[in-house]
């Protein structure tokens, strides 16, 4: 059997003691599919070095995770769109609203969430 993790932040920094381990163990436990929800523009090279290291295992994909939406928010949706112009991606994600944590964005969540999801559609990652 085939195990797919749909929402894998196999990047963080919790992992960086024993992250090829880790993937490792996954696979041989049958997850042979890890899709990589981006967080922000600070997590994009070690999420691509992830799947450098397991590129049949490991696929990326691009977003802004709505925790990490800011003032700046139009810079970080171009990086986004820099990079869904690049080179392939396997999804728009991690995107969404989260008012859990911080409410004082929730127009800029608003703002990225609806344009990711016009970029999704642009680029053909549904």
């Amino acid at each position: 059997m085939n195990w797919i993790d749909t929402h894998a932040h196999l990047y963080s920094d919790n992992f960086d003691t024993d992250r090829p381990e880790m993937v490792d163990r996954a696979i041989r436990q049958g997850v042979g599919t890890m899709l990589l929800p981006n967080i922000d523009e600070d997590s994009i090279g070690v999420m691509l070095a992830l799947e450098a290291a397991f590129p049949q295992n490991c696929l990326p994909m691009m977003g802004l995770h709505p925790v990490y939406v800011k003032e700046n928010v139009e810079e970080q949706l171009a990086i986004v769109r820099k990079w869904l112009e690049a080179r392939k991606f396997w999804g728009v994600g991690e995107i969404g609203l989260d008012f859990y944590w911080d409410k004082s964005r929730q127009e800029q969540q608003y703002h990225a969430f609806r344009s990711q999801i016009r970029m999704a559609l642009e680029f053909d990652l549904l």
